[in-house]
């Protein structure tokens, strides 16, 4: 029988040349991608209300009950709360430097390896996706929720590639021990080491009041929406009149003592 002959060993070693070459053009390219998306990101997950008007527009009822979708409108709004808890103890405990809302540049005084950071490296990320599913949940529609996972992802992807890249080069071997040791965006909850630093409740009130009202928000036009394609009626729960009040009320509160007042300022 006649044995199959190996290619040169030379040209093995340039096959092996070229691919880490096309990887590593694919993860300059990424992070290229993802610097652009840093300095809009504040913008740019509107576009996410594009599938979820869709799905709205043909939206019924769970089980086709009122009552039901009332009960799942509420488990979609505990999600979303995780969510923002997870946002709220992360930066409790970070430094002032680190883990900002920033768009124009990336920065970092130090790196994050305690508490949320110990069991996930993007644990902010974390909490904006479960803040979005919990929203886009509501219509109990899978397509939506599937594509909305999808371009979260593409979009989260390519903004974690460019952070990443600048953190390696900011703190190189300390960096790399870290990433290694810590899952990207699914926490592994064995690895948690307290957090190094004590809680801080005003850096807490002063970053994410936006983020109380912006759930305020999306719930009450939801169930609006709900109301208006299921019974082509213009109506809103109660429940959810209430829920958006202590929001907004949330926001006003924090937004003054933060910008006329110096309560909340990091001591």
């Amino acid at each position: 029988m006649r044995s199959i002959q190996q290619p040169p060993f030379t040209l093995r070693i340039a096959v092996i040349f070229e691919d880490l070459k096309e990887r590593v053009m694919i993860a300059e390219s990424m992070a290229r991608d993802g610097a652009w998306l840093f300095r809009h990101r504040g913008i740019l997950p509107l576009f996410l209300l594009i599938p979820g008007l869709w799905s709205l527009s043909h939206f019924q009822y769970l089980a086709g009950s009122h009552s039901a979708q009332h009960v799942w409108d509420w488990i979609c709004l505990s999600v979303s709360i995780f969510g923002l808890i997870i946002r709220a103890t992360t930066v409790g405990f970070v430094d002032n430097g680190t883990s900002g809302r920033n768009t124009a540049c990336q920065i970092a005084t130090e790196l994050n390896t305690t508490g949320w950071y110990s069991v996930v490296r993007n644990p902010l990320y974390l909490g904006n996706f479960l803040v979005t599913m919990g929203i886009i949940m509501v219509p109990a529609d899978l397509s939506l929720i599937a594509i909305t996972g999808c371009l979260f992802w593409i979009y989260y992807e390519r903004i974690i590639s460019a952070e990443e890249e600048f953190l390696s080069q900011k703190f190189g071997n300390a960096y790399v021990a870290w990433s290694c040791a810590t899952p990207l965006f699914m926490p592994r909850l064995s690895g948690w080491v307290a957090p190094s630093r004590s809680f801080r409740v005003r850096m807490v009130l002063r970053r994410e009041y936006c983020a109380v009202l912006l759930i305020g928000i999306a719930f009450l036009l939801l169930n609006f929406l709900e109301h208006v394609v299921a019974e082509q009626r213009y109506y809103v729960d109660s429940a959810w009149v209430i829920f958006f009040g202590c929001t907004l009320s949330i926001f006003l509160t924090l937004r003054t003592l933060k910008k006329k007042t110096t309560i909340l300022n990091p001591r």
